[in-house]
């Protein structure tokens, strides 16, 4: 029966073992060899050394991306639900506090908080702009440093209920108000025809009718009413005033009539000495229409020679 020496040999084939047998006693003295289970790429030279730099480039490369990601995270403050302001809700997209509009925002509807305000502001000009998709404008609304123009078909402002405040187009213009009040000195000017059913001053003013350098005309299908309750009516012209009724007549209507600045016939064949002191007058006409003003003993008549009486 033969026994193995096991103290001579070693165990072979497991990981840096040596598969080899032991060395002699006498090759001792030898240098010893370093172990071939590391690869020679990272046991010499300078392929170890670029390896490992590699490597720790990579790892600090990660890491610093890592952060940077962190970073741009917390700063942008990205949720699941949205960017920092800009929340994505149901209806569609929520900001809270300010936001910069660099170039053009379409939007179907712009709303705000229960009970918040809403301000846009603009360094140069807010535009409105509506398009068909073909990119033809169809009304357009510009507010600008110190004008606001408004393009489109038709305007319109409604109150809190819907109704019709104001209404402009090209064809007419109309005001849906009790009162169209015109404050200032220059008040209102119209350039064409004004047509309304009443024209009134407010309490404690006068109401002015005036046409600077041209006429004045007054018109209505069936009658044209002045009334001053507290006061008089004016009409001063600089030229003729001229009331003209086609069928009907004119009448005036008071318990005093008073025509100043006529002229008076002198030419009377018996007069009275004591009528003229009483100034006591007939009214009489001439062929044209003026009137003069004659004594009441004679017949409305004037002297041949007189031309500046009628004329």
């Amino acid at each position: 029966m033969k026994v193995e020496d096991t103290t001579t040999e070693g165990i072979r084939g497991w990981e840096c073992t040596p598969t080899e047998g032991q060395p002699d006693v006498a090759d001792s003295s030898e240098k010893p060899t370093k172990p071939k289970c590391i690869p020679v790429v990272l046991r010499e030279g300078w392929r170890r050394t670029s390896l490992y730099a590699i490597v720790i480039f990579l790892m600090v490369l990660i890491f610093l991306n890592i952060a940077l990601t962190l970073w741009v995270i917390s700063t942008l403050r990205l949720t699941k639900n949205g960017i920092g302001p800009i929340t994505i809700t149901k209806d569609g997209i929520k900001l809270d506090g300010k936001v910069w509009m660099v170039d053009d925002l379409i939007a179907s509807a712009i709303t705000t908080q229960t009970a918040q305000p809403i301000t846009l502001h603009s360094h140069r000009n807010f535009t409105v702009l509506v398009t068909e998709p073909d990119r033809k404008e169809q009304a357009k609304f510009v507010i600008k440093r110190d004008a606001v123009e408004c393009t489109g078909r038709v305007f319109e402002v409604h109150d809190a209920r819907g109704g019709n405040i104001f209404h402009a187009s090209k064809e007419e213009v109309r005001v849906f108000a009790e009162t169209l009040a015109a404050d200032g000195p220059g008040g209102v000017g119209v350039r064409s025809a004004l047509q309304t059913p009443v024209l009134r001053a407010p309490p404690g003013f006068d109401l002015h009718l005036e046409s600077l350098t041209r006429r004045l005309d007054l018109r209505a299908p069936q009658s044209i009413y002045l009334e001053s309750r507290a006061g008089g009516i004016e009409i001063t012209s600089h030229s003729n005033i001229k009331l003209e009724s086609a069928v009907g007549a004119i009448k005036i209507d008071a318990p005093n009539i008073i025509i100043n600045n006529l002229k008076e016939a002198t030419h009377t064949e018996n007069p009275q000495k004591n009528a003229r002191s009483k100034k006591v007058y007939q009214l009489c006409a001439c062929a044209s229409g003026k009137l003069f003003l004659a004594p009441p003993d004679t017949f409305c008549s004037q002297r041949d020679s007189d031309t500046e009486l009628c004329r």
